[in-house]
């Protein structure tokens, strides 16, 4: 019980720092009238986060100096990874986008790349424990935690913006980091350690911890096959996340109503639908598991045409969440799963991960001219489509792995 409870704070510390360089700075964008062309594009403000895969192997293998003598390796990269953090986000919260968007560009970046650093050294908290049979449970704790994390941060820092402004927000937020970082300190390290003692030049760390991993991995037999999944799986996912909030805003839902219908409801549904998703594992199996729920949640998508028809409406939208949230947390459910099957080690993990935020990146970047040049009727019609590739692949795998 106590790991699967770790394996929740483990989802909790990666889920109260990334929206705020997605959710949250969208919905402080659009308060300052910004286009939701020019929004989609701002997600390129991320990119750095998915670099991480470049400094993992010296995480990996390199201690901070003096730090490092204070702690474990593991500790003193986790502690720099969260100071970093905090000072891009205060630097985020003391920024003017109306006359300067550089310091938020800036701020942003910081927050991206410690993010991804903590991200980095958290995973081999997730594999304690890890067994073939539980990688589906596993997957929905830590996505339990993760909502959790992002319910608190996205639902306060709306409603500390509503009632102050958006620079107290923020700081908000740099405050309640600090006090998960302080918990950090007291929780159990994983029995193998991350890292070694032994020393390597940068170029043989590398070799050892990026290159060779790599090179194993794409010598599989499915190897194509799962990248091609790692990249498409969530593409309507994405696009979705980054127009819907907006349409809402356009139609006249208040900080509030978005803050208590979709952010707190949709994301405490988010969590009954992870569980469900890790039960579909358990019975169904991993592949036809992610193929039923993410035609589920597709289908899901097309429920915004209701909220077209009928406009600004409590119960509509209740409704709408109520089914996208379900299903969307379910699809988290399995692909998180999905990743513990094929990533072994720390450097596929996070270049499988990289590819997977290069994918958003891309399918984020592009939704507001899409729903621009579309309109939201079609917008919601079209994306559901997008699904399509992900089944197709994952056909594929299933009869490779039947016969």
């Amino acid at each position: 019980m106590s790991q699967y409870l770790s394996k929740i704070f483990i989802g909790i510390c990666y889920g109260v720092s990334f929206p705020l360089t997605i959710t949250v700075l969208d919905y402080w964008l659009k308060d300052l009238g910004i286009s939701n062309t020019l929004i989609g594009l701002f997600s390129f403000i991320h990119w750095p986060f998915m670099l991480k895969f470049l400094w993992g192997p010296i995480i990996e293998n390199f201690d901070i100096p003096l730090l490092s003598k204070k702690m474990s390796r593991y500790k003193s990269w986790m502690t720099c990874s969260y100071l970093f953090l905090i000072f891009g986000i205060v630097i985020m919260a003391n920024s003017n986008p109306d006359t300067n968007v550089f310091w938020l560009i800036f701020g942003s970046s910081l927050v991206a790349i410690a993010d991804g650093c903590k991200n980095i050294v958290l995973y081999p908290y997730q594999l304690i424990g890890k067994k073939e049979n539980s990688v589906g449970f596993i997957a929905s704790c830590v996505n339990l935690g993760n909502r959790l994390g992002s319910i608190f941060i996205k639902v306060s820092t709306l409603y500390v913006a509503h009632f102050f402004d958006w620079r107290t927000a923020y700081l908000f937020a740099a405050s309640m980091i600090f006090l998960i970082m302080m918990i950090n300190f007291v929780i159990e390290e994983p029995r193998k350690k991350f890292g070694n003692n032994e020393k390597f030049s940068l170029k043989r760390a590398y070799w050892r911890s990026f290159f060779m991993p790599i090179k194993k991995f794409l010598e599989t037999k499915h190897s194509a096959k799962f990248l091609a999944i790692v990249g498409l799986y969530k593409s309507a996912d994405f696009m979705m996340q980054k127009m819907s909030k907006l349409f809402c805003i356009e139609i006249g839902f208040s900080k509030i109503e978005i803050a208590n219908i979709i952010q707190f409801y949709g994301s405490i549904t988010v969590i009954v639908g992870s569980f469900l998703g890790g039960y579909a594992i358990k019975k169904l199996g991993l592949i036809r598991s992610m193929r039923l729920i993410l035609t589920l949640h597709a289908v899901s998508f097309l429920t915004y045409l209701l909220l077209s028809e009928f406009g600004k409406e409590n119960s509509v939208l209740t409704l709408i969440i109520t089914l996208e949230a379900l299903s969307g947390g379910a699809v988290t459910a399995c692909f998180i799963a999905f990743f513990y099957t094929i990533a072994a080690d720390l450097t596929i993990y996070a270049v499988l991960w990289a590819l997977y935020e290069l994918s958003g990146l891309i399918f984020m970047s592009v939704s507001g001219f899409f729903a621009n040049f579309l309109g939201w009727r079609l917008f919601f019609c079209l994306v559901p489509m997008l699904i399509v590739p992900s089944l197709v692949v994952l056909r594929r795998i299933q009869l490779q792995k039947e016969t």
